[in-house]
């Protein structure tokens, strides 16, 4: 089988205008992403019912994957017109909080792009057991909430891609080498690291609530492990295939709620077929491009590429289906 070309679906103008990229909305969608967790932050320090503070956490989970997207938009540097814009903002206004060098999430991702669902993908160990039963997905999102999950993955930054090490960073796959090449790489990333979260430190402290920095890494342990993997079973997880050179077969779209949007698809990451078929279309452009697409029959024959009805609670049905 050839591969899926865009020359199908668009010409080569509708290509270069989908392409384009905007700064303006690209700093929005910073902006936003940031003023939200900065909402969050301001919840936890006031005096309210403990269920806001829950909410919030929940919340904040959605935001460190919203941060994560922004990382990986400005990882295939086209998010912003100039380059030093996509790494400056994507290293520290995004990656480094979490714990993730961009450089090392831009060579591991691009990985993914031309390996998908082989044995060579890193991420491919989060997916492929996908259908499961019932009752193994629930255990696995007890884990995800009890923080066994979020404790494995900040294993996996710490002791892997901070100090650039081949072997398994979790919700950041298996490398089989090195990623991040040059020399002083390892002290760079945690220089970095202290750098940014010591600011953060900082700034709490002045504000006379230094504990509340604690507060992220609750939502990286005990939230985002559960989105992050809604996210990464809706991607890929339970397609008709692994591998294949038409990305309709590996990667699905899921058309979601608003208040999906908000928690587990931040950052039009939920229009990943369309991703995957033209990478260097920024997310804000995908939505107009999945319009495009579908009305020139996309996936008139690969219906299990897009999720147009359900959601979510659609995608786990699926991922619970064995």
């Amino acid at each position: 089988m050839s591969k899926l070309s865009y020359k199908q679906f668009l010409n080569s103008e509708e290509l270069k205008e989908f392409r384009k990229a905007n700064d303006l909305h690209a700093l929005w969608m910073f902006a936003v992403n940031w003023a939200v967790i900065a909402a969050c932050f301001v919840v936890f320090a006031a005096e309210v019912h403990w269920l806001f503070k829950l909410a919030a956490l929940f919340v904040l989970g959605g935001r460190q994957l919203g941060l994560g997207i922004l990382m990986h938009e400005c990882g295939h540097q086209g998010f912003f017109s100039k380059l030093w814009m996509n790494r400056f903002f994507g290293h520290w206004f995004a990656g480094m909080t979490m714990l993730v060098p961009l450089e090392f999430y831009r060579t591991y991702h691009l990985i993914h792009h031309s390996k998908t669902g082989t044995d060579d993908d890193p991420d491919v160990g989060n997916i492929k057991q996908y259908p499961v039963t019932g009752s193994s997905l629930r255990r696995k999102i007890l884990r995800d909430f009890t923080g066994f999950s979020g404790l494995k993955m900040l294993y996996g930054v710490l002791f892997y891609v901070m100090p650039n090490r081949a072997g398994n960073a979790v919700s950041l796959g298996v490398n089989q080498d090195s990623v991040q090449k040059g020399d002083g790489v390892t002290l760079r990333n945690f220089r970095d690291a202290i750098v940014l979260h010591g600011l953060w430190i900082a700034v709490f402290t002045a504000l006379g609530h230094p504990a509340l920095y604690l507060m992220w890494w609750v939502g990286y342990i005990f939230f985002y492990p559960f989105v992050i993997r809604v996210r990464q079973i809706a991607e890929h997880g339970a397609m008709p295939a692994l591998a294949s050179d038409d990305v309709r077969d590996t990667t699905r779209t899921t058309i979601v709620s608003l208040w999906e949007r908000a928690f587990f698809a931040p950052n039009f990451v939920n229009f990943h077929c369309e991703h995957h078929f033209l990478p260097s279309v920024p997310s804000y452009n995908l939505p107009r491009l999945h319009h495009v697409l579908k009305e020139r029959g996309f996936y008139q024959d690969k219906p299990e590429s897009c999720v147009d009805t359900g959601g979510y609670r659609e995608i786990l049905r699926i991922a619970s289906a064995a």
